[in-house]
């Protein structure tokens, strides 16, 4: 079956290749860095892992494990929002990348967690899903996604940690965070008003079971519209 053609901005210089060839196991894809011409038309913004998210940019001090990226936060929300023509084009965020999306739809992120940054794999509660007994994800951060400050229809929780893997979660001052009654891990959040699609796992790697990288591209092509 052809690969359907797509286009996708990302800011090369904090590493692409391996999400791309995530998607490249279901199209034929374009790269173009977020510093080109953007005459092209653009099918998907790709927001790629790495450094914390800069604290200030969901109101909070900069803990004592946070360690982040200034000049990339500012590259990189400058074409999430600023840009002409970029707003409501499908994005997806893997890692730090699902993270910093997640900021930018006005979530917030516990600042510290532990047992996640770990080697291996873990299970996933797929929310969508009747039976997700047999998928698990690479978890190698430090920190998670926290939309729980928005109105529920803000976003949709996809996917959890099956069990809670974290005994701490820490904010800016190194406190314990309050918790909802209704708080779970979160592993893969969509944000309908951006089209923001925020996958905390590493699906673009070789040691993630391969029904699991199926079931991401899937929701890339379902929620993303590609």
């Amino acid at each position: 079956m052809r690969k359907k053609k797509i286009t996708v901005l990302v800011n090369k210089s904090a590493g692409h290749q391996s999400y791309v060839s995530l998607l490249e196991k279901r199209y034929e894809v374009t790269c173009i860095d977020c510093n080109e011409d953007l005459n092209a038309k653009i099918d998907l913004i790709l927001f790629t892992g790495g450094e914390d998210v800069t604290p200030s940019y969901y109101n909070e001090s900069k803990g004592k494990f946070t360690s982040n990226n200034d000049r990339r936060d500012l590259l990189e929300s400058d074409y999430m929002y600023n840009r002409r023509g970029l707003r409501m084009i499908p994005k997806l965020g893997i890692c730090r990348g699902a993270q910093f999306l997640t900021v930018m739809n006005g979530g917030k992120l516990i600042q510290h967690v532990n047992n996640h940054a770990i080697s291996g794999t873990h299970a996933l509660d797929m929310k969508y899903l009747q039976d997700s007994d047999n998928f698990y994800i690479t978890s190698t951060h430090h920190q998670m996604m926290f939309p729980y400050n928005l109105d529920k229809e803000k976003y949709d929780i996809l996917a959890t940690s099956r069990n809670f893997l974290s005994n701490t979660y820490l904010d800016g001052i190194n406190q314990e965070k309050e918790i909802p009654k209704d708080f779970e891990e979160c592993e893969i959040v969509f944000y309908p008003e951006s089209r923001s699609l925020c996958i905390q796992g590493h699906p673009e790697f070789s040691s993630c079971p391969e029904n699991t990288q199926y079931e991401c591209l899937n929701l890339i092509e379902n929620y993303l519209n590609l």
